[in-house]
């Protein structure tokens, strides 16, 4: 009930924004983390990535393996669930392509990485599965007791997510050093403000 989107199955939708249409190596929310039965996540609170502390050379090897896997144009150019054209046999064969160029490119990323910042994704990993996990036992009962009633449900869901981030948030004190967090902190002041200017901007007209 608390997982993400599992990412070999959904590729295109994690890397809808190709890295080449940038103009400048920035590297936006790489799925670079593992949650449960979520194996590429998303940050689990935002700014989340700058705790790796990319150089700029990482930022710009990983775009272009990015560009060159899943953001290519043969990948792109694939059928979808949500294209009413698509027979089955497309859509299956999309789905393998996907997949490939997913582990592809994360096998890419692996020989890019430092063996710290590998360490640390997986420390980050292990904090939040095993926050999920405690936050999730406490509100158990809650649970159950929605069973069956979708608007107490929702009302459960909800509560479980805003526990489940204060919760990493304190978790992630006892595994970030002062200067990880400081740069979490700011990119996630720069992801807010963005987001905001986003939400701002007139939608183009279809």
């Amino acid at each position: 009930m608390f997982t993400r989107t599992i990412l070999v199955l959904a590729a295109a939708g994690l890397f809808t924004a190709p890295a080449f249409a940038q103009k400048k190596a920035e590297l936006q929310d790489f799925p670079f983390w593992t949650a449960p039965k979520t194996p590429h996540a998303r940050a689990f609170v935002p700014g989340l990535q700058a705790a790796l502390e990319l150089t700029p050379e990482q930022i710009a090897k990983i775009i272009e393996a990015q560009n060159a896997t899943v953001g290519s144009p043969e990948i792109r150019a694939l059928k979808s669930k949500g294209d009413p054209n698509a027979t089955a046999d497309e859509l299956a064969t999309a789905n393998v392509k996907r997949a490939e160029a997913t582990e592809k490119l994360y096998k890419e990323v692996d020989g890019i990485l430092t063996k710290d910042q590998k360490a640390l994704i997986e420390k980050i990993n292990d904090g939040y599965a095993k926050t999920a996990t405690e936050v999730l036992e406490d509100l158990q009962a809650k649970f159950g007791a929605a069973k069956g009633n979708e608007e107490e449900m929702a009302k459960v869901r909800k509560e479980y997510g805003e526990a489940l981030v204060a919760a990493f948030d304190k978790k992630l004190d006892g595994i970030l050093s002062t200067d990880q967090k400081t740069a979490v902190k700011k990119a996630a002041e720069v992801e807010a403000k963005r987001a905001a200017e986003n939400k701002d901007k007139p939608k183009p007209k279809k």
